[in-house]
């Protein structure tokens, strides 16, 4: 602490006491100087001016010093209360005869509460590290202290505090104890240990990565490496720290390495990424991935790179088995495709065959059939005519059946063009020619308007005829047909129905609902070659969709059909 000089024992003040004092003297002396003589009456009177001007400017030049003396104080103060919390002050024993303290360590460090007692007696107040067996030789030699402290509240709440200290003397030189102060440091303290549990966090998550992370110097020498690098090399970390990168390549895989690095080492470029394969032809090559960021300084200049090293030997090898097995996937593609094309081009062949080779007997068998029936009718019985007519029967329908067949055929290899069809339209334009072929049956027809879709017009077209038939023929016992063509939106999916109140079916037998030749109904009962419903189970899976039923015998039937549009 620093104390205020006593302003009267300058030697300023004291000439201007004496002034002061002698200005009245010496007008007294020129008054009684006059009336014995004018001219040394004058005499004294100017005399007595001068003094009094001396006086007056030794006065003025007192009052600035006392003025800047305070000035300084209040300053030495000010700043003292800034760079401090806590001031005190102890006697020749020690102990605390002065002790102001501010903030969180007022209560427990105000001289209230500490008079008379030593630092150490101090309640809470302890060093950080150890006891105070230091403290109390630094006391008794008289060393200046430095010391950090913390203090225990009652609360339980713990304040670091740096605390120094001077020893004081008398006016003969003898010591006659210490003065100092104290500063609270502890959020400096917990940022600190904040900032060293933070750095300890991120060492170690570092050291876990599988990824080599290294910085280098200006000069080519690691100056930091976490411990991936003793897997990627199995060599300690400490050993690399302060060696050249280069040490640990080969002389072509560093005249790569730093021409990879040139655009990057003369400032065009401030970052890279880069593979290196490392020790080829060796059994331990292997293949690294780099990336890595430069660091200059304000001149331009290279200060440090850093980044990372991945070892992507087993993405190399995979990505090589992998374009070998494409490779030989591509070929077995090709293989079958060619075969697959042969097999088709012979099924293709086989069909125009049975289309061929078929159709001329079957035409024969129901050509003489009819002739036996027209030229020798009369002499025939009504058993012949029966078998007869079975016959022909027989021979029609293995000609449609034919014709399914190569329609489904033709279905299955014809190319799809999808275009925007309007399905209502087309549905309606189905019924209008089933209700012309039978004007004698009674339907309610329900078709939903405007259900449009993206899909092969012609193929469409198949699909509905075959549905609307099916549900026209099973409704043909009904006193009046009840057929419904519409849409839902189920899940986000488009799912359209045609609902009849015809025979239906068991749906026991729903899985072989969709295979060819399979009919659910006995053939007394309606006609048909069982192929309608495969065909329509194509043409709905090569447009992408799905295809069910649900029904009850003799309570109809609803086939449900998707047809996603592949944009979407």
């Amino acid at each position: 602490m620093r104390r205020i000089p006593d302003l009267t024992t300058l030697a300023p003040g004291a000439r201007a006491f004496f002034l002061w004092r002698a200005l009245p003297l010496a007008v007294l002396a020129g008054a009684l100087a006059a009336t014995e003589s004018l001219a040394v009456g004058l005499a004294v009177l100017a005399a007595a001016l001068g003094i009094a001007a001396l006086a007056l400017r030794a006065h003025h030049r007192l009052e600035r010093e006392v003025g800047l003396q305070k000035l300084n104080v209040e300053r030495l103060r000010y700043f003292a209360d800034l760079a401090t919390d806590w001031r005190w002050e102890t006697d020749i024993d020690l102990c605390l005869v002065h002790s102001r303290a501010e903030g969180d360590l007022a209560a427990t460090l105000d001289l209230p509460a500490v008079r008379g007692l030593r630092l150490w007696d101090i309640p809470g107040l302890a060093p950080v590290h150890g006891d105070w067996e230091e403290t109390h030789r630094q006391f008794q030699s008289g060393q200046s202290l430095q010391l950090h402290l913390v203090l225990k509240r009652t609360d339980g709440i713990s304040r670091h505090i740096e605390v120094r200290g001077q020893p004081i003397h008398d006016r003969h030189g003898v010591p006659c104890g210490y003065r100092g102060t104290g500063r609270d440091e502890t959020a400096f303290v917990q940022s600190t240990r904040a900032l060293r549990e933070l750095e300890t966090r991120h060492r170690e998550m570092v050291n876990h990565l599988r990824e080599v992370i290294f910085r280098v110097d200006a000069h080519g020498r690691f100056t930091y490496l976490n411990r991936a690098w003793e897997t990627l090399t199995g060599q300690p970390v400490n050993q690399a720290i302060g060696q050249r990168v280069l040490r640990w390549l080969s002389k072509d895989e560093a005249r790569y390495l730093l021409a990879r690095l040139e655009p990057m080492l003369d400032g065009r470029r401030s970052a890279m990424q880069m593979e290196v394969r490392t020790g080829t032809g060796s059994a331990s090559a292997r293949w690294l991935e780099i990336a890595i960021s430069a660091r200059f300084d304000g001149a331009g200049k290279l200060e440090s790179l850093s980044g990372s090293i991945e070892d992507i030997t087993a993405r190399k090898q995979a990505e090589a088995t992998l374009y070998d097995m494409n490779a030989e996937l591509e070929r077995r593609v090709k293989r079958r495709t060619a075969e697959l094309e042969a097999s088709n081009r012979e099924l293709e062949a086989f069909s125009y065959s049975v289309s061929h080779d078929l159709r001329n007997p079957l035409r024969a068998i129901d050509g003489f059939s009819q002739i036996i029936l027209e030229d020798y009718g009369d002499r025939l019985d009504a058993t012949a005519h029966t078998h007869l007519s079975r016959i022909r029967a027989a021979s029609q329908k293995l000609s449609s059946l034919i014709d399914d067949l190569l329609e489904l055929g033709r279905l299955t290899r014809a190319p799809i063009s999808r275009t925007e069809v309007d399905l209502s339209a087309l549905a309606r334009t189905i019924m209008r020619e089933l209700r012309a072929s039978a004007p004698e049956r009674a339907g309610r027809i329900s078709i939903g308007t405007h259900l449009m879709a993206r899909v092969d017009p012609m193929l469409a077209r198949v699909l509905l005829e075959h549905l609307l038939c099916n549900a026209w023929s099973f409704t043909a016992g009904r006193e009046t047909a009840e057929i419904e063509f519409d849409a839902r939106l189920r899940n986000r999916e488009v799912v359209f129905h045609i609902r009849d109140n015809g025979l239906g079916f068991d749906m026991d037998h729903a899985a072989q609902l969709f295979k060819p030749f399979n009919r659910l109904h006995d053939q007394s009962d309606q006609s048909g070659t069982g192929i309608g419903l495969a065909t329509v189970q194509r043409i709905v899976s090569r447009h992408g969709g799905r295809i069910w039923a649900e029904a009850m015998p003799d309570k109809g039937a609803c086939f449900y059909f998707t047809l996603p549009d592949p944009t979407h």
